[in-house]
């Protein structure tokens, strides 16, 4: 049976195809600290296909979580193992003395990162500047959703946007949602996580798509590579007519 170039290449697509063994993406989406942690919780039971982390520095909070993985962060520059105690600059010093850890267990293997982050807190406010930064020095492609706090948390209000003020020095790859556009702290969160999860399948469904007309692309090339070198040896075959052996 005589098979065109053609035939093979769509038995093969067919094959990985049919066998699952296309490439799929990394995508990790990472809460830091408590209010993005647990938004990232609520992501976690809407999409398996997804690595949920949580980086905060409450190591007690995160010995509770058994839904989606964590790493205890800047435990030298905390209280008791407690958390940030609110202060942005504990959080910050902790967070980019840890950023070699971060980058190794979290974010190594990644080919998109999702960062979700409650503003107003010492923890979120001040780790996610530095995850941005680690994140810019690996070249690691992200999106980063941040929450602002409602009006009558005047401190903490103050601290998220001092925040966002650097936020947007750091990268334009920034969505912001704002808790006072809605009833309630359980309204605002499952609202922004079905955002988030929208955002996060449409990433999959794109990069997805990137990784497939790279395989498929790869392999047409290999296959040409193959073909030509066999119809070079047919030709040297055809070329050289066998040689005679006489008796003696």
């Amino acid at each position: 049976m005589n098979l065109s170039k053609s035939d093979i290449l769509g038995w093969l697509k067919q094959g990985l195809k049919d066998k699952q063994k296309y490439p799929e993406p990394t995508i990790v989406c990472a809460g830091i600290g408590g209010g993005g942690c647990n938004i990232v919780s609520e992501l976690s039971r809407k999409r398996g296909n997804v690595i949920h982390y949580c980086l905060n520095t409450d190591s007690i909070s995160n010995a509770k979580r058994n839904d989606i993985r964590y790493l205890n962060v800047g435990l030298e520059y905390t209280l008791d193992n407690r958390d940030s105690g609110g202060y942005p600059e504990v959080a910050r010093k902790g967070f980019k003395e840890d950023a070699g850890v971060i980058d190794t267990k979290v974010f190594a293997d990644a080919d998109f990162v999702v960062l979700v982050v409650a503003l107003g807190g010492g923890t979120g406010s001040g780790g996610v500047v530095e995850v941005i930064r680690l994140l810019k020095k690996t070249e690691t492609p992200f999106r980063l959703f941040v929450v602002r706090p409602f009006e009558f948390e005047d401190n903490r209000k103050k601290v998220a946007d001092n925040t966002l003020s650097l936020l947007h020095i750091e990268t334009d790859q920034i969505e912001v949602f704002d808790n006072n556009e809605f009833q309630s702290l359980k309204e605002a969160n499952t609202y922004i996580a079905e955002q988030i999860d929208s955002f996060i399948e449409n990433r999959i469904f794109f990069l997805e798509g990137k990784y497939k007309n790279y395989i498929e692309s790869l392999i047409e090339e290999v296959l040409d590579e193959v073909l030509s070198e066999r119809e070079l040896q047919l030709e040297i075959e055809v070329e050289t007519p066998p040689q005679q052996v006489h008796p003696p």
